[in-house]
């Protein structure tokens, strides 16, 4: 698939046309909200393409400096309906369980973007969502975060019906500002912490079945995202085909030889090729295993719950591993947040 712009991962141009519409209410003209970031005019009326993220992450860069307010990532957030997400949201809109749509969100979240890395996670009480940025841009990151987790906590409002209408839930966002009066989350707390982007709902209001499931549309939607999840998978380096595969079967992570075949080709086929990108499987796993770790320990999760979610037999293994990483221990990590 062709890509515009510059950039490793993609990020849909319906992401884009949506910025620059609140840009225009905004007094942003479609030519100052582009500058710089090598795009034309002509894709603000082009949906569905994709975008590499350097470009795209230039056009979110403007989009702050000139309304000077990340805060309006929340309005962002709630405008980005399922319809925004494409085959994405309607596959979630169809599901039958709460589980069953988070389980395609991330799964196919990389046919609308690349630019986070997805985390789940439940405790007694709460099922939560952590988001990472894949990239380093301090403004950019906190900003799509925080809109991302404003979109997911606006359609799970939707798709929960009158049994969660009202239910209290949290987003914790690491922009620093002051959430305390907003209203365009209605029974949302947004709170900022410091490196933490999650969204937190009660587990009560989850279980129940979805009103809007339909098996015959939810089947066409995410035949729909495996067919784009393929285009992207055939242009795309081996190295992101793996990455693809162990972040989403986290905390199992499989062998070199289950992934191999995943891919059509021998395990020492699969070891060649990434020799040739400048990696290797176990790099690959340590990778995701420590963006995976980052995120879950900006959170309160105890450590030996951290190692459980990321697949370590103990905590001592994986604060081994952590220290090997990071340079510091995971309860040093925890303090320098």
């Amino acid at each position: 698939m062709k890509t515009l712009g510059t950039g490793n991962y993609i990020v849909s141009s319906d992401y884009l046309i949506l910025l620059a519409e609140l840009a225009f209410e905004h007094g942003i003209s479609a030519a100052d909200l582009l500058r710089d970031s090598g795009l034309p005019e002509e894709l603000l009326f082009q949906p569905g393409v994709l975008v590499g993220h350097d470009s795209a992450l230039r056009v979110v860069e403007q989009f702050c400096a000139l309304t000077n307010d990340l805060s309006i990532a929340l309005e962002y957030g709630k405008r980005m309906t399922l319809s925004k997400h494409g085959a994405l949201g309607y596959a979630a809109q169809y599901s039958a369980t709460m589980a069953d749509a988070a389980d395609k969100v991330t799964r196919y979240v990389e046919t609308r973007a690349q630019i986070f890395s997805i985390a789940r996670d439940a405790s007694e009480h709460e099922r939560h969502l952590f988001i990472e940025p894949r990239f380093n841009n301090k403004v950019a990151g906190a900003f799509l975060s925080l809109a991302f987790l404003a979109s997911i906590e606006t359609i799970c409002r939707t798709l929960v019906g009158p049994v969660g209408r009202e239910a209290e839930s949290r987003i914790l966002t690491s922009i620093e500002t002051d959430f305390s009066a907003q209203q365009i989350l209605p029974h949302c707390r947004v709170i900022s912490s410091a490196g933490e982007n999650s969204l937190n709902w009660p587990a009560d209001v989850l279980v129940h079945p979805l009103p809007f499931f339909n098996p015959q549309l939810e089947g066409m939607a995410e035949q729909q995202l495996q067919s784009a999840l393929t285009h992207l998978n055939q242009g795309r380096p081996v190295t992101a085909k793996v990455r693809q595969i162990l972040e989403n079967r986290l905390p199992e992570l499989p062998t070199v030889e289950t992934v191999a075949g995943l891919l059509c080709m021998s395990a020492a086929t699969l070891n060649r090729k990434l020799k040739a990108d400048g990696n290797s499987f176990q790099q690959l796993k340590d990778d995701v295993r420590f963006q995976h770790a980052q995120a879950l320990l900006r959170t309160e999760l105890p450590v030996d719950l951290v190692a459980e979610r990321l697949g370590f037999s103990d905590a001592s293994n994986f604060a081994k591993a952590f220290k090997t990483w990071a340079g510091v221990s995971p309860s040093q990590f925890r303090l320098q947040q």
